[in-house]
C-alpha cells in the first residue's frame, strides 16, 4: 500500500512578446512580471495485485484543449512505457496574462511581432511533457496529508438589478442595483505530501477563484498563483512544489464589486496579486501546521475515467427568430454582417482605450456594446443551426482518490453553485472540485443566472446549459462514491 510520488516543474515563459489572451481585445506583452510554469504531480500505488497510477499537470494558461491534452498524452505513450497516459490530466490557471497555442478571435489578425501560435503550441507541447515524464520518473516512497483553512479569495462578479438582469461586472453603484447573484466558496483545499524523512515536498492548493487579477494588464505574469509560488518556496523551501487547481467559479473573480472603488488595495493590479498571494501563503501555512501531524504513508489511491455525454444548451425557434432581427438591426447601416461586425469591432477597441486611460480598474471591454451584442445574436443563430447535428458534448470525468481527499475534474468555468451542491453530496472527506480540465467548454451557467442573463450565462458563453450542470454533478457524486465502494 506504499504511496510514490514524484513532482516535477518546467518553466513556459515566453522570451519573446506574446498575445495576451483572455479579452475580446488585443494585447501585446510588454514586460514579463513573473514566470509561467506547467507542474506535474504524479502518484502510483499498488496494492492487491492493482495498479493505480495518477498525474495531474497544473499550466499557467487561459484553458487548456482536449486536442492539446490528447497529443501531451500520446508523446508520452511513446516515452514513459509504464505510464497509462489516460492518467494525465491538464488543468489551466486560467490566467489571462499569458499566451496560448491556438489563434485569437478572428477580429484581429495575429501580431507580426509576437510569438504566432503554432510556435507556442510546439514549445508549451515539449515542456508539458517534460515536466509529466520528469514527475513520474521522480516517484519515490511519501505520504500525504489534507486540510482546509478559511481565506476569501473569490467573489460573485454578477450583479443583480431591479429589472430582474444580470450583468457581470456590473456597477454596484448604480440605483438600479439589488443585490449579488451568488455566493462565494471560501474554504482552500489542501493536499500535502511528503518525503519518507516527514519533509514538506509539494502541495496541491484548490481554490474557487480563477487566477485573473492581471487580466487587463499587458504583463506576462502567473498572477497570484506565481506570487504564491514565490511565498512558499521562500517559507518551506526552493524544492517545495505548488500544483494550483481552481474550482468551481466560473461566475467568481478576485475582487469584491461593492467595495472595490473604495479599497485600498486594487485588485486589477499588482498590488491585488499580492494581497491574494499573502492570504493564500497564509492559508498554507496554517494547513501545514495542521497536517504534518498526520502524514498518511499508505493514503489509498484510485483513479477512474469514464465518459460521459451532456446535453448542449439548445436555442428554440422563438429565440432564434428574435436574434436574427437584432442581427438584421445591428448590421442594417453597414453593406453586410462581416462589414458590421469589423466597423462595431474599431468601435469598441476604441471604448476599450478610453476606458484604460479613464478608468483606474476594469473591466475595459464594455459587452453591452453594439460589436458584443451582434456576435452574441450571430452566436444564438449559430447554435439553432449546429444543435440538431450536435446535440451533446462527449467529455471525460476523471474521479481520483487520494486518501481521504476526492479529486473531481471538469473542463467548464462552472458556477460556484454546483461545487456546493456536489461537495455537500461526496462521500469524500474532502472534496477538490477542479474545473477547466481536461478541456475548454466555456461557462456553465446555474438556471438563475441563465434566466438573468448578462455575459457568462448566454448561449455564446459556453457548450452546456443548467440541466447539464446539473447532470454533471449526479454523475460527478456517483463517480466520487465509487471511489470508495
Amino acid at each position: 500500500m506504499q504511496l510514490l510520488v514524484g513532482w516535477a516543474t518546467q518553466d513556459i515563459t515566453p522570451e519573446k512578446p506574446v498575445e495576451l489572451i483572455g479579452q475580446y481585445y488585443q494585447r501585446i506583452s510588454r514586460r514579463v512580471r513573473d514566470p509561467l510554469s506547467v507542474t506535474a504531480l504524479a502518484l502510483e500505488q499498488s496494492a492487491g495485485g492493482v495498479r493505480s497510477q495518477s498525474v495531474f499537470v497544473s499550466v499557467d494558461t487561459l484553458f487548456v484543449t482536449r486536442d492539446f491534452q490528447d497529443e501531451v498524452r500520446a508523446r508520452l505513450r511513446r516515452r514513459v512505457a509504464d505510464l497509462d497516459p489516460r492518467h494525465v490530466t491538464l488543468n489551466a490557471t486560467h490566467i489571462h496574462s499569458g499566451p496560448s497555442w491556438f489563434a485569437p478571435f478572428r477580429w484581429w489578425k495575429p501580431a507580426a511581432n509576437a510569438l504566432q501560435p503554432a510556435e507556442i503550441r510546439a514549445f508549451m507541447l515539449e515542456r508539458v511533457v517534460a515536466a509529466a515524464a520528469a514527475a513520474w520518473q521522480a516517484r519515490q516512497p511519501a505520504g500525504a496529508s489534507s486540510a482546509s483553512v478559511f481565506a476569501s479569495v473569490g467573489f460573485c462578479r454578477r450583479t443583480l438589478h431591479a429589472d430582474g438582469r444580470a450583468e457581470m461586472y456590473g456597477d454596484p453603484a448604480r440605483e438600479d442595483f439589488v443585490g449579488i447573484e451568488a455566493g462565494s466558496d471560501d474554504e482552500v483545499r489542501l493536499l500535502f505530501t511528503w518525503d519518507r524523512d516527514r519533509r514538506l515536498s509539494g502541495v496541491v492548493v484548490n481554490v474557487a477563484c480563477p487566477a485573473q487579477v492581471m487580466e487587463a494588464e499587458y504583463d506576462i505574469s502567473a498572477d497570484f498563483f506565481g506570487e504564491l509560488r514565490r511565498l512558499i518556496q521562500a517559507r518551506h523551501g526552493a524544492h517545495v512544489q505548488l500544483l494550483a487547481q481552481v474550482s468551481a467559479a466560473g461566475d467568481l473573480s478576485p475582487r469584491n464589486l461593492p467595495t472595490q472603488a473604495r479599497d485600498e488595495i486594487n485588485y486589477w493590479k499588482e498590488s491585488g496579486v499580492r494581497a491574494i498571494a499573502a492570504r493564500l501563503a497564509h492559508a498554507v501555512d496554517e494547513g501545514h501546521a495542521a497536517a504534518r501531524g498526520r502524514i498518511d504513508f499508505a493514503a489509498v489511491l484510485r483513479h477512474r475515467v469514464e465518459e460521459l455525454s451532456l446535453p448542449i444548451r439548445r436555442v428554440t425557434r422563438a429565440e432564434c427568430e428574435q436574434a436574427r432581427a437584432e442581427v438584421r438591426r445591428l448590421a442594417a447601416r453597414f453593406a453586410d454582417e462581416d462589414t458590421a461586425s469589423r466597423e462595431l469591432y474599431a468601435d469598441f477597441v476604441v471604448d476599450v482605450a478610453r476606458g484604460e486611460a479613464r478608468r483606474p480598474h476594469g473591466p475595459y471591454d464594455d459587452k453591452s456594446l453594439d460589436f458584443v451584442l451582434l456576435e452574441n445574436a450571430q452566436a444564438v443563430v449559430a447554435r439553432f443551426a449546429s444543435q440538431e447535428r450536435t446535440p451533446s458534448l462527449p467529455l471525460e470525468l476523471h474521479a481520483i482518490r487520494v486518501g481521504e481527499c476526492a479529486f473531481i475534474l471538469n473542463p467548464f468555468e462552472l458556477y460556484v453553485d454546483f461545487g456546493h451542491m456536489l461537495r455537500a453530496r461526496s462521500v469524500a472527506g474532502r472534496t477538490f472540485v477542479v474545473e477547466l480540465a481536461c478541456d475548454a467548454a466555456g461557462y456553465l451557467p446555474t438556471a438563475r443566472a441563465a434566466a438573468a442573463g448578462g455575459y457568462g450565462s448566454l448561449v455564446i458563453n459556453g457548450k452546456v446549459g443548467p440541466d447539464g450542470g446539473t447532470a454533471l454533478a449526479a454523475a460527478s457524486v456517483k463517480a466520487i462514491a465509487a471511489l470508495w465502494a
